[in-house]
């Protein structure tokens, strides 16, 4: 994702920690959810393809394993359902794959991430968000 977006009830700052930079996102109420965008192009090159998406995330406060809900909206080539995870405090890969029909996806897409189902304010940090093709 090249753009993040945090509409009310919801907040995402970059932070740095152990060498490294993410993003702490937190949903203080739900359903609201931080929005990264995924682009139109990266949606072409994966059009038709079978998809492995990867979200690398942590819990961010000590102790307190999360909730989070993960959708995504990829236009023209569909979405992902609504996905669920219990995110723990240790870094680890939160894993969804979906088939991408073979058509022109006509706009960028979006995944929409939730870091607190419950609505008890808590953020998560997330690292990366990748996808690759599975063969």
């Amino acid at each position: 994702p090249t753009l993040v977006s945090a509409p009310g009830g919801t907040t995402a700052e970059v932070m740095e920690a152990d060498g490294g930079k993410f993003l702490r996102i937190r949903s203080s109420t739900s359903p609201a959810a931080v929005i990264f965008d995924v682009g139109q192009g990266l949606l072409e090159r994966l059009a038709g393809r079978k998809v492995t998406f990867d979200i690398v995330a942590r819990a961010a406060e000590e102790g307190q394993e999360t909730q989070i809900s993960v959708i995504c909206n990829f236009g023209e080539l569909g979405d992902c359902g609504r996905k669920r995870y219990a995110v723990g405090i240790t870094r680890a890969d939160y894993l969804f794959g979906m088939e991408l029909p073979a058509k022109q996806p006509g706009s960028a897409g979006t995944i929409a991430i939730t870091s607190d189902i419950e609505g008890k304010g808590r953020a998560i940090d997330i690292f990366e968000i990748k996808a690759s093709i599975s063969q």
